[in-house]
């Protein structure tokens, strides 16, 4: 063979290894033409890209190309196309900078703002000084409340002295106050000496509750206590006095709640300071509280107050205080704080077997059916002989979720208010076969039985049930209430059923 035939095919085939080993997508082909500014080549590589999983970033690549090959008409309608197959996409707003950047504007003045300050948050890190008097304008000069927000957002990251400035002045004297109180936040977010004395500064010139709630919320964000003391010293309104006192709870300052509790006269800012100590999880303070204070609602809010912050003696401790309460609204602070504890069950079973006050011993038992002590009240209901607290024993087993304790009394209880109850009582229990269950109650029922077991799965939303005892049950009464049942629920098997109904009754 010829040697330079020979030659030719080692060349050949060194090539085609060479270019199979480079082989590229031709979305990764395009951003090498683009690197090196290959501009139409790019345009080619990234059409060949499309139809693919990045068939949108193609599109807009595509576009940069053109723009940079001064094909501008090409270019927007390659973004329009983009707009209209992909409006969800990330690269919808990239390609919508890119034409702002290169075509000057776009139909819509509002978008073309919001647009430009998009293009601009990228420039300001690049050339803040060029950049700011740009934002700055559109803040001022802008009618779309959505732009200004974002040209705010923009000054609030900058660090630059006219940032800062415009800030400040639009918190001071702003004449949109959802703007004022979006500049507030950002001059607490910052929390420089600066920034806190001028938070003190608009709360003593505004008149307007929102700005001072609003400088409130920016101190706690600030974590600054001395601003707030100044301003509660100042303030008159309640309920801002109150946000005030909560105020100093959010940012955990328990050393100065501590220190204005005994000096408050306002009856409803000593309950916002107990409210601000749990807040910040003073329990010392609180349990402190209760050596002393004689007022019950404050004791009320105290217990309350324990309850939430919890912790591993906070059961015990709440229980040693039920002898000595002074007054009933006590013991039930107490009865439902245990109860969120989820602690206190021989506090509940002490004031049963103890308590004189119906009342107090009704909410002992729903305490352990909140709690979920099915032994308990399984063992209190045989106990018991008042009628209305069997009643309150078998609605506990329903919140304890109890089926099975329900069924056991309803296999021997003879009294009909009593058996109606724990049907009742079933309605509560969210568990797989009560719908049965209570189906095959239906059949030997009394006639009140059977309302309250159609009652009973109208509350459990057993819309096939229903249904199931519709078809059987020839007593007019009881099966309106079904219809009435089926009617009211939000089902779709119930509407279906329903709705095959009347057209049945209409055909025939």
């Amino acid at each position: 063979m010829n040697i330079n035939i020979v030659r030719y095919i080692v060349i050949v085939i060194s090539f085609i290894v060479t270019v199979s080993a480079a082989a590229q997508t031709p979305y990764e082909e395009g951003q090498k033409a683009l690197r090196e500014a290959q501009w139409m080549a790019a345009v080619h590589h990234f059409e060949d890209a499309m139809g693919g999983d990045q068939t949108d970033a193609a599109m807009y690549w595509r576009a940069y190309a053109l723009y940079k090959a001064d094909h501008r008409g090409e270019a927007a309608r390659q973004i329009s196309d983009l707009e209209e197959q992909f409006p969800d996409s990330r690269w919808v707003k990239e390609a919508k900078a890119l034409q702002i950047e290169y075509q000057g504007s776009i139909e819509d003045a509002n978008q073309e703002d919001e647009l430009r300050l998009f293009a601009l948050s990228h420039l300001m890190g690049r050339d803040a000084q060029r950049a700011m008097p740009l934002v700055l304008e559109i803040l001022h000069n802008t009618k779309s409340d959505r732009a200004r927000r974002d040209a705010l957002f923009i000054l609030g990251v900058s660090d630059q002295p006219e940032a800062r400035q415009a800030i400040a002045d639009i918190a001071r004297h702003g004449d949109d106050p959802e703007l004022r109180t979006e500049a507030i936040q950002i001059l607490g977010n910052a929390a420089t000496p600066s920034s806190v004395a001028l938070l003190k500064d608009i709360y003593d010139e505004s008149d307007s509750d929102q700005i001072r709630a609003a400088v409130i919320d920016a101190c706690v964000a600030a974590g600054q206590t001395g601003p707030l003391l100044h301003i509660l010293k100042r303030e008159k309104k309640p309920g801002l006095q109150q946000r005030i006192v909560h105020a100093l709870g959010a940012i955990g300052d328990t050393q100065t709640l501590e220190e204005i509790y005994p000096s408050l006269d306002s009856r409803e800012l000593r309950i916002a300071t107990l409210e601000a100590l749990a807040m910040a999880g003073d329990s010392a303070k609180l349990r402190e509280v209760l050596q002393t204070e004689t007022d019950p609602g404050l004791r009320r809010h105290a217990i309350q107050g324990i309850a939430m912050i919890g912790g591993a003696d906070a059961s015990t401790y709440l229980e040693s205080l039920y002898d000595a309460a002074a007054s009933r609204e006590e013991k039930v602070a107490l009865l439902d704080s245990l109860a969120v504890l989820k602690g206190g069950e021989s506090l509940a079973l002490k004031v049963i077997h103890h308590e004189t006050d119906p009342g107090l011993l009704r909410r002992a038992i729903e305490m352990l059916g909140v709690l979920g002590a099915t032994d308990d009240l399984a063992g209190l209901y045989g106990s018991l002989q008042d009628r209305k607290v069997r009643q309150t024993v078998l609605e506990a087993m329903g919140m304890a979720g109890d089926s099975e304790g329900l069924l056991e009394v309803l296999k021997t209880e003879t009294e009909p208010d009593l058996r109606i109850a724990a049907i009742h009582g079933l309605a509560m229990v969210h568990k797989p076969g009560v719908g049965q269950h209570l189906a095959e109650l239906y059949p030997t029922a009394s006639h009140p039985e059977k309302q309250a077991v159609i009652e009973s799965m109208m509350m459990a939303g057993d819309a096939k049930g229903l249904i199931g005892l519709l078809e059987a049950e020839t007593e007019p009464d009881l099966r309106r209430e079904m219809i009435q049942g089926l009617s009211a629920m939000d089902s779709k098997e119930a509407t279906e059923y329903m709705f095959k109904m009347l057209e049945s009754k209409s055909n025939s």
